[in-house]
């Protein structure tokens, strides 16, 4: 997993997942790159608190991509 910046808001993204606060920023005032920022920190702990696919998701996964794939094709 890639490193996490050091940003105040980052970690404030990180904290309302782990709180179980929604993926929401009601603040308008925020700039694009802070708000960026939060939103990154809450998927990042987001991705933390998910389970790793089984082996059988990442195969329909597969599949499914290749079945996407081949139907764009023709």
């Amino acid at each position: 997993m890639k490193t996490q910046p050091n940003c105040q808001h980052f970690h404030a993204g990180k904290q309302a997942r782990a709180e179980n606060n929604p993926c929401i920023i009601q603040d308008a005032r925020m700039l694009p790159a802070t708000r960026q920022s939060w939103y990154d920190g809450w998927n990042y702990q987001n991705a933390l608190m998910m389970p790793a696919p089984t082996e059988m998701e990442i195969v329909q996964s597969r599949d499914f991509l290749k079945n996407l794939s081949a139907s764009l094709r023709s």
